[in-house]
């Protein structure tokens, strides 16, 4: 079921009619921005509120001007599915050591350096702080709900999956840009004041970039998702590599990044153009969705990120049950299920039926892997 919505300057297509009131009141907040009048705004079944602005959001960027907020601090997250043979499940315990060894995980990074330092660092448009700690950055999976996930589909193939993003490097990009698009907006106030004309305050939240700003913006969020696909690869090549695996095949989903060529903004969307490999998360529970995207232009050619939330982190560790959450994953071997994990409860995470019945104009869903084995930080 999709819902309508209509503000002053533009209208948003939710494809979904449950939707949190916090939500709601973004994508209202949207709506009644001049800058986006005439965008193609459409929301993701799995919507919910984020820091500033809406999570599971595709919208046009043909205006080009561009709001950094909406993107987000972890520019580039999305998740590498690697396909590989020669995995013995009688081994999670050892998988389970060796990640904690070789994959950095929460605020930590490597010791020292696992790889030459990232390349694109000095191709930044500012001097970022503490570039050493970005350098070590890279192969480190981050906290929240980053994960490395083994699973298995109903022919026994198994498939190794890592969600994370661009660290520290994509929080100081977003930042930086955000800080100069609401230093931006003084001065188109102040030159309005000067000729006398009408000026239409923009939050801060959703302070925009355009021209040579967003020229600026553009080439420093291309590095930090560049560094986001290295970061997912190579913690993946370091996995299967201790445990002796080997590469089938693997492709990468992003989902908080503009595609430039397309013009479109995904935040918490991934790209479901016609023919694209993609996944969707689901929970730690009921694993992840391998689908091809349609090509549907209603769509914004997107599809969900993942399942979406339907509580807050604060809720569900105020809410939910530590016993509960251990019997719901006794089927999984995971030494991260504690209170300190209790927001990442499947309990948190909308239905995955609703999900799956809601997605079918937009993707094929083409095999579903069940987990056998999660990590997430704690």
């Amino acid at each position: 079921m999709e819902l309508t919505l209509t503000g002053t300057y533009n209208s948003a297509v939710v494809f979904t009619d449950e939707v949190e009131e916090n939500a709601l009141r973004q994508i209202e907040l949207l709506l009644e921005q001049p800058f986006l009048k005439g965008e193609r705004i459409r929301v993701m079944p799995d919507v919910h509120a984020g820091k500033g602005s809406t999570i599971g959001t595709s919208l046009t960027i043909f205006n080009q001007k561009v709001v950094p907020n909406l993107v987000g601090v972890d520019i580039g997250c999305g998740i590498r599915v690697f396909e590989v043979k020669g995995v013995n499940p009688k081994e999670l315990a050892k998988l389970d050591q060796q990640i904690k060894l070789l994959i950095p995980s929460g605020f930590s990074v490597h010791p020292l350096p696992i790889t030459e330092p990232f390349h694109l660092l000095d191709q930044l448009t500012f001097s970022v702080d503490n570039p050493d700690r970005i350098h070590l950055s890279q192969g480190t999976l981050g906290g929240g709900n980053h994960f490395i996930e083994l699973g298995t589909n109903q022919k026994g193939q198994y498939f190794l999956q890592i969600h994370s993003g661009s660290r520290n490097l994509g929080h100081q990009i977003a930042r930086y840009h955000q800080k100069l698009a609401q230093d931006y907006q003084q001065v188109l106030e102040e030159v309005a004041r000067e000729e006398g004309k009408t000026f239409i305050p923009v939050p801060k939240d959703l302070a925009y970039l355009e021209g040579q700003l967003l020229e600026d913006y553009l080439t420093d969020m291309k590095i930090a998702q560049a560094f986001a696909v290295n970061n997912r690869l190579l913690m993946g090549e370091r996995i299967i590599k201790q445990m002796g695996w080997q590469l089938v095949d693997t492709f990468d989903s992003m989902h908080n990044y503009i595609d430039i060529k397309c013009q479109l903004l995904r935040k918490g969307a991934t790209d479901a153009s016609k023919g694209t490999r993609l996944v969707i998360p689901l929970n730690m529970r009921d694993g992840s969705l391998i689908c091809t995207g349609l090509g549907n232009p209603h769509w914004n050619y997107s599809a969900p990120h993942g399942a979406g939330r339907i509580m807050s982190r604060t809720e569900a560790r105020n809410k939910l049950s530590l016993a509960d959450f251990k019997e719901t994953m006794a089927a999984v071997y995971s030494t991260s299920i504690s209170k300190r994990t209790l927001d990442e409860a499947p309990f948190a995470y909308k239905k995955a039926d609703m999900i799956q019945e809601a997605i079918g104009d937009t993707v094929e869903i083409t095999d579903h892997i069940s987990p056998i084995y999660n990590f997430k930080a704690t």
